[in-house]
């Protein structure tokens, strides 16, 4: 999926299955509101710099004050309470520093495991470059739209196990790239297979491997991603956090026309989230912290890139 890495700013992690409704009702939810700082030196960040002088270096950082609001909803549903319906983000996905927005039923089996199917709207949406590759003169922004579908299977037979597949489909309104090897329009599948271990009452670990394969329109655009990651979870009274690594490489199908060469990265993240759970005695209250970074090495120096990110909110949670 798009790690929408930057929009973390607005939500915190959860370690485990949990519910914020009283048992007297079938409604419950969250709201967090943050506000931080962002770093990024990405040529093909909207954040960046609009104009380029070459195209043989890294950019130039940018530095941007974010702030916003979000939040997730869920209704019960069956006389067990073994039925959902939700829209929102998934704590899970936050804990790890990505962000989806979803619309979606999930299904409690009696051996534990949950079927979770849902619509997301507006994963692989946003803002591009109608094209990156301009150099003198400021590059105009455009639009990408698309959305995805996601089905998972949660802690299957109470073994822990979980696996992940998606598809989305996305495309630029208004391409300008003129080679057509780096046409940006795709379908892009996903797969991840993950497990949870317990080292304590109140810690453990989720290892996951996950496969993304991009078919773009442009050769030089699709590519094979072969990621892993490992989180660390506690909590002690009050006070949890998640610590998370996570490696990528990610091997291009064509040659770059522009750079006359098959791209290649490597993609590192750190990422750690902290919450403080009825922070200054204030019930259902959470003080909530993220800090991060990515980063991106590649064989071609233009798409090399660092993303730092710094945030504190508040969550309420009902």
């Amino acid at each position: 999926m798009k790690n929408c890495y930057l929009y973390t700013a607005v939500a915190l992690a959860s370690f485990s299955t949990m519910s914020f409704a009283n048992e007297s009702s079938r409604l419950s939810g969250e709201i967090l509101v943050t506000s931080g700082y962002m770093s990024t030196n990405s040529n093909l960040s909207t954040n960046g710099n609009a104009r380029l002088n070459d195209l043989n270096s890294k950019g130039s950082h940018t530095n941007d004050f974010i702030a916003a609001p979000l939040g997730s909803l869920t209704y019960r549903l069956g006389a067990d309470n073994n039925q959902r319906v939700y829209l929102g983000t998934s704590r899970d996905d936050l804990a790890v520093g990505d962000l989806a927005f979803e619309v979606g039923y999930q299904y409690d089996f009696g051996n534990g495991t949950e079927l979770d199917v849902a619509f997301l709207p507006t994963v692989v949406s946003g803002e591009v470059w109608a094209n990156p590759y301009q150099t003198g003169s400021n590059r105009q922004k455009t639009d990408i739209e698309g959305h995805a579908f996601r089905m998972k299977l949660n802690n299957i037979n109470n073994s822990g196990v979980s696996v992940d597949m998606a598809y989305a489909t996305a495309e630029v309104d208004n391409e300008q790239v003129t080679e057509q090897a780096l046409r940006r329009d795709h379908d892009t599948y996903f797969i991840k297979g993950s497990h949870q271990s317990m080292l304590s009452d109140r810690s453990g670990l989720i290892s996951s491997v996950s496969y993304t394969h991009r078919d773009a329109k442009g050769k030089a655009e699709t590519f094979d991603q072969y990621k892993a990651e490992l989180t660390y979870f506690t909590s002690v009274d009050a006070h949890s956090l998640a610590l998370t690594g996570g490696y990528a490489y990610r091997d291009y199908d064509g040659t770059n026309p522009i750079f006359n060469k098959e791209r290649s990265d490597n993609r590192y993240k750190l990422f750690l989230a902290y919450e403080y759970a009825d922070f200054a005695g204030w019930d259902n209250w959470s003080l909530v912290s993220l800090a991060g970074a990515n980063f991106n090495t590649s064989n071609i120096d233009f798409y090399e890139s660092e993303e730092y990110l710094m945030t504190v909110g508040m969550s309420y949670q009902f």
